[in-house]
């Protein structure tokens, strides 16, 4: 295959070209993938001829074909969860807390890192009507990460074997409500039940021990927004005592059933915990 200036002739007989589409295979980074490229082809001669342009819409064919035989999202995934969600580059750039080259990258076939890969599903992907996972999908290594990001404002461990998560839980409530409520999204896709102690994580008794051993560097990293969320909880309640009293005076809490799960959708009405612009 040739790549030069489109013409209406083949450069080697003189024959008329057409555009024709053909499947192609290559190996991409030890992976064989299969793509369509849209080329012209000499009728006389079979000689297939690419314009430049041509060659760059076929060069991200590629790398889709990679991203998608490896689980990535491809260029015209994003760009179009990006265009469903109503956002400018710019706009999915500020939510993501990433520079606008970055996703201008991603949307014409530079490969994400499978870290950044999850931080744009989670963001692009999540249900708008999810009540219960605050628009992120559950992730215990996230969990341990904001759990030890707490431990290291509050400069205590706040999770222990065979501990019952009686304080844990309830920063990772606030944490979690909070970044909703002011961010758009939750931290850790975490569901919560409303029980006489409080806000409680779901299933906490079987999760401890896997947020014990959890990789944290499997989860996708912090933003500064969260980062600077978690250290204002902190700030607000530096006792367990405090944010335990706290979360009992949340009418989010007081007006659920025992048992029930505590929407995320009330966020907007947590009473303890000033949102980000009044701190």
């Amino acid at each position: 295959m040739k790549i030069q200036t489109m013409a209406k002739t083949c450069p080697g007989c003189d024959g008329r070209v057409k555009q024709v589409e053909v499947e192609e295979h290559a190996l991409f980074r030890g992976v064989e993938v299969a793509y369509t490229a849209t080329l012209h082809q000499c009728a006389k001669c079979g000689l297939e001829l690419a314009g430049i342009e041509e060659a760059a819409i076929m060069q991200e064919r590629l790398v889709d074909a990679y991203r998608k035989a490896v689980g990535l999202l491809g260029s015209e995934d994003i760009r179009g969860l990006r265009k469903e969600k109503g956002l400018s580059q710019q706009g999915l750039a500020d939510a993501l807390e990433v520079g606008v080259a970055s996703i201008k990258r991603w949307e014409t076939g530079v490969i994400q890192s499978k870290s950044m890969d999850t931080l744009l599903r989670s963001f692009l992907q999540a249900n708008p009507c999810s009540e219960h996972t605050g628009n992120r999908e559950f992730s215990i290594p996230r969990i341990r990460l904001v759990l030890e990001a707490f431990a290291g404002q509050l400069k205590r461990p706040l999770l222990k074997r065979d501990d019952r998560m009686l304080y844990a839980a309830k920063y990772l409530w606030y944490a979690d409500m909070a970044a909703f409520r002011d961010l758009g999204r939750g931290m850790t896709g975490a569901t919560y039940a409303a029980l006489p102690m409080g806000p409680q994580l779901n299933n906490y008794r079987d999760l401890i021990d896997e947020i014990l051993k959890a990789d944290m560097t499997s989860a996708p990293p912090l933003s500064k927004s969260e980062t600077a969320l978690i250290a204002a909880i902190a700030r607000t309640f530096p006792t367990n005592k405090g944010i335990y009293d706290a979360s009992h005076r949340e009418p989010i809490w007081q007006r659920c059933a025992t048992g029930a799960n505590i929407p995320y959708s009330h966020a907007a009405d947590l009473s303890e915990m000033p949102m980000r612009g009044s701190l």
